[in-house]
């Protein structure tokens, strides 16, 4: 029974390790791209890309490993269908995009890492206030 209990704590943490090795690497892919352009510019590239060498297991188009609905982390991807954001400063859309979530400042703002967005094909880095978005969908993977 213990020596179950053991193997099983042992695979379970290490998928945990595994899980977060991947999004280090895939925020370690975007770093190491920041001003560059990764493929053609496209958004979806620099998705692609760095799952491809995070090593994780994703299908495209839009497979991009375990759906998660809360606890984003550096390293999770996104997918913007039809969003627009608005404040009092103004608004932004994304009517299809990806991008990697770089950093989270708290449960409401998090800094994403893109490129192709507003006809700049090369990775950059935007801070975005959730609570801001007005409309469309956000779907939030994880790699595996």
């Amino acid at each position: 029974m213990k020596i179950t209990f053991l193997i099983t704590l042992v695979l379970f943490l290490s998928l945990g390790i595994n899980a977060q090795s991947k999004n280090d690497a895939i925020v370690n892919f975007a770093k190491s791209n920041m001003g560059k352009k990764v493929d053609r510019g496209e958004c979806w590239d620099l998705i692609s890309f760095a799952l491809n060498d995070a090593k994780a297991e994703w299908k495209a188009p839009f497979d991009f490993g375990k759906e998660i609905k809360s606890n984003f982390q550096a390293g999770d991807i996104i997918r913007f269908e039809n969003v627009k954001f608005e404040n009092k400063n103004g608004y932004m859309t994304f009517p299809e995009h990806y991008a990697i979530v770089y950093e989270v400042k708290d449960k409401d703002h998090i800094v994403i890492a893109h490129q192709n967005h507003n006809n700049k094909k090369v990775v950059q880095i935007l801070e975005i206030t959730l609570s801001d978005k007005s409309k469309g969908k956000m779907t939030f993977y994880r790699a595996q």
